[in-house]
């Protein structure tokens, strides 16, 4: 396996990590399940409600996603001093890219507002 896979893969082959994601899936199923069991019994069920609820889950599973990617390229090196150029310009773009993502997750996840918001309120200026 090349070395830049084995970076950005690295994350999730902690075993602490592991268990975190683990523990997110599994209340991700058990979240969904409620949900579904509860609106058959309660005669409630709406294919939009649902796919609404698997956006919003796409998203959070996304922001997950997205912390390991970039464990991964810290632990692999983003080192300045090798490739100054290269390496400041992947750093640019991939500031860019995580700011994007984070947007999308905020737009598509109303309940992320909080997380994403804190997480953006260190890289965006405030306002007023």
């Amino acid at each position: 396996m090349p070395p830049y896979i084995h970076h950005v893969i690295s994350p999730v082959t902690d075993p602490k990590a592991q268990t975190a994601i683990f523990t997110v899936l599994t209340l991700i199923a058990l979240d969904l399940i409620v949900g579904i069991v509860g609106a058959i019994a309660t005669h409630t069920f709406s294919s939009e409600k649902m796919r609404a609820g698997l956006l919003h889950k796409f998203m959070e599973l996304s922001a997950m996603a997205l912390g390991a990617i970039l464990d991964g390229a810290l632990v692999g090196g983003f080192d300045l001093a090798t490739q100054p150029l290269l390496i400041a310009t992947c750093v640019y773009i991939g500031i860019m890219e995580t700011g994007s993502v984070l947007e999308l997750i905020k737009k598509y996840d109303p309940d992320a507002e909080g997380l994403v918001g804190w997480i953006t309120s260190f890289v965006k200026p405030k306002e007023g």
